[in-house]
């Protein structure tokens, strides 16, 4: 008498190697994914950090330097349209003058940032970036026309200069 193997019990056996393959397959990639996402959005919120760091230390840098001269470019995400900048001693931040109706005017659009203007009456920021998702605040900032909306291109490039007390902040 001969021998005969059982092959059915062999063949289920592979399709469960197989169903147990494409859930790890499928663990794998889903895991992969939401790293990759946390990632980037860590990497966006460090590029809002160099960019808060870098404004400061070119204004410490400048305010105390009278007549010195700096072109500073600040690096921002894409995303965002700009940023502006108020300055506290001004009409744009004085809870008793007028509204001046700060605007930022990109190619494509134009943003109204009476937000911004708001906040900077309640001394709590002066420097906003647009669309808002972080405010700060830099005290040592001086504007001549009291607010100044710049574009983003990718770089912010400002000028600074050193008034002896003060930065003053404009478009270069």
């Amino acid at each position: 008498m001969g021998t005969r193997k059982n092959t059915k019990a062999q063949i289920i056996g592979q399709i469960f190697i197989f169903i147990l393959a494409g859930l790890v397959f499928i663990l794998i990639v889903t895991y992969g994914y939401k790293a990759i996402q946390y990632f980037i959005e860590r990497q966006e919120q460090i590029v809002l950090v160099d960019f808060r760091t870098d404004l400061e230390i070119a204004v410490e840098g400048v305010k105390r330097d009278y007549g010195t001269v700096r072109k500073v470019d600040l690096k921002l995400p894409t995303k965002y349209y700009g940023v502006c900048f108020f300055d506290y001693t001004s009409t744009a931040c004085d809870p008793k003058e007028l509204s001046i109706d700060p605007k930022l005017i990109t190619p494509g659009q134009t943003f109204n940032v009476k937000w911004a203007e708001d906040t900077c009456k309640l001394k709590s920021a002066n420097v906003f970036i647009i669309p808002r998702t972080q405010d700060f605040d830099l005290p040592d900032i001086q504007i001549d026309t009291g607010y100044i909306c710049i574009p983003n291109t990718g770089i912010v490039t400002i000028r600074l200069e050193g008034t002896g007390k003060r930065a003053k902040i404009s478009e270069w």
